[in-house]
């Protein structure tokens, strides 16, 4: 049985597209934008009965690299399988393990550089176990994270880091945080000026030096730089 199951797994990509084919298709749209991107073929696998090969492709553009999978049979290629019985997205499935694994990775990488980071918002008591918040104030999922933070104190302290991925006033927020929380005396007062700042419908808020930007951004860059990829992301 065996060499039956792999003979047909050799059939099967006989009559799949070539990595050759992939990589010249993948080519002529991401070249255009990109020329100097490097495409490469990674994982092949079949998928489930459906006759269907899965295909990771590797991506390199100006030294960040990303994956993205694609889906081929005889000369198809498509970005997704749906299987309505077994109530898959294929797709899905591939995007939940990757971001499940970037994080467990970025948690390895980070853990340590966050115990020791000098740029964060702590709240709570210091007895309890301590998490690290990677979070942005213009990010609504942070925002939802924020608004139950008087129930998470009561099981942690709780470490803010702002890494904003948004744009420029996403990190003007973020230095006047900082900035502001420098002065405040007590928890309350802190979470009074993320509140200030995380809510949508701040529209005036005072001027900010570029320094003091730019020390935001930095912050991000070192984080990004150890796998952060999305906000909220918290390490315990």
């Amino acid at each position: 049985m065996k060499k039956l199951s792999t003979l047909f797994v050799f059939i099967t990509s006989l009559f799949a597209a070539s990595n050759t084919e992939i990589s010249d298709f993948y080519s002529q749209s991401i070249k255009s934008v990109f020329p100097n991107a490097k495409i490469s073929i990674g994982k092949r696998q079949k998928v489930g009965d459906t006759g269907f090969e899965s295909v990771v492709v590797e991506i390199e553009t100006e030294g960040q690299k990303q994956e993205d999978i694609l889906f081929t049979k005889d000369s198809i290629i498509t970005p997704e399988i749906i299987d309505l019985k077994a109530k898959i997205s294929y797709r899905q499935e591939y995007e939940r393990e990757k971001f499940q694994k970037a994080r467990q990775n970025f948690t390895k990488n980070a853990k340590s550089e966050a115990q020791k980071e000098s740029m964060v918002i702590a709240l709570g008591d210091k007895n309890k176990p301590a998490i690290y918040v990677f979070s942005d104030p213009e990010c609504p999922y942070c925002r939802q994270h924020l608004a139950n933070i008087t129930e998470e104190l009561k099981n942690y302290q709780v470490n803010y880091i702002l890494t904003p991925v948004h744009g420029r006033s996403a990190f003007e927020k973020s230095a006047l945080i900082y900035k502001e929380s420098k002065k405040a005396k007590s928890d309350k007062e802190k979470i009074a000026i993320l509140n200030k700042y995380y809510n949508p419908d701040i529209k005036n808020y005072p001027a900010i030096s570029d320094d003091e930007v730019q020390a935001v951004f930095k912050l991000y860059e070192k984080y990004r730089s150890l796998g952060l990829s999305a906000t909220p992301t918290i390490i315990k």
